[in-house]
């Protein structure tokens, strides 16, 4: 039998990140070694941990980052105690073993993100990180491109996200948090179209008043959009949309559509 099929696996994980990458035929090895028996446990994933930190941001094969994503997400959903649910000790371990090093690296963010996309559901601590990752990523270069809009929509309207897949409160804010930050930016052309389809479904597609924007609603509404000062392109779309498709627009919001004739 093969050494890495039987030494420790701090050993392993030491052969592996002493030249500082995972290369294709290391990640064969780990992946021999860790689902020889069909299950992913928490040793190997603390293992799988390990080894992304030590070898975050170099070189490694792409094979790599779609093993850990993988293996990571079998090891919280496919666990016997809560089958496709992330549960709260699942969260809170994601949450500290990603914080450890101080940062969400590219692998880190497509785990969690597959994570929220395959769970029936999922803690809102974990939505909120989640989102805070994926804001903080997204804005490290001030736009938003075709990639980054189909990340952003894939947690949004997953069933494991906060508002399951219709689009919650906290996702909405998260919308015109990147709105706001990358307004007049050369963000790809199906942000418009995500931002506005996103927010349309928020306030129209709820349980409490569907098919209306009322009151509270339009409040909130007329808050985010001039908290930065300005009724920017996007969300002159977005009022026009709701304005031909809602039964009725109550309160502030509607004072406002007329004021700017919308």
């Amino acid at each position: 039998m093969s050494e890495h099929m039987t030494q420790p696996l701090s050993d392993l994980a030491n052969a592996i990140i002493a030249d500082g990458i995972v290369d294709a035929e290391e990640v064969k090895k780990i992946r021999e070694r860790i689902c020889a028996d069909g299950v992913i446990d928490r040793e190997e994933a603390d293992f799988l941990f390990e080894l992304n930190d030590a070898v975050s941001g170099h070189d490694n094969d792409p094979s790599w980052q779609e093993l850990f994503v993988e293996a990571i997400t079998s090891h919280v959903l496919e666990d016997e105690i809560s089958p496709d649910v992330l549960d709260e000790d699942e969260a809170e371990y994601l949450i500290s073993k990603i914080q450890a090093d101080g940062k969400v690296d590219a692998a880190e963010l497509a785990l969690i993100v597959n994570i929220v996309s395959k769970a029936e559901s999922a803690p809102e601590s974990f939505d909120k990180f989640l989102l805070s990752a994926l804001k903080t990523s997204i804005l490290e270069d001030g736009i938003i491109d075709a990639q980054e809009v189909e990340m952003i929509r894939k947690v949004i309207y997953s069933s494991g996200g906060s508002g399951g897949e219709s689009v919650s409160r906290l996702e909405a804010d998260f919308l015109f948090d990147l709105n706001d930050a990358t307004t007049g930016k050369a963000n790809h052309e199906s942000w418009k179209e995500l931002f506005v389809e996103a927010l349309t479904s928020h306030l129209l597609e709820d349980e409490k008043s569907p098919g209306e924007v009322d009151a509270e609603e339009g409040d909130w509404l007329v808050g985010r959009i001039e908290a930065d000062d300005q009724y920017d392109e996007n969300e002159r779309t977005l009022l026009a949309n709701l304005k031909s498709k809602a039964k009725s627009i109550d309160g502030k919001l509607k004072f406002k559509i007329d004021l700017f004739k919308i």
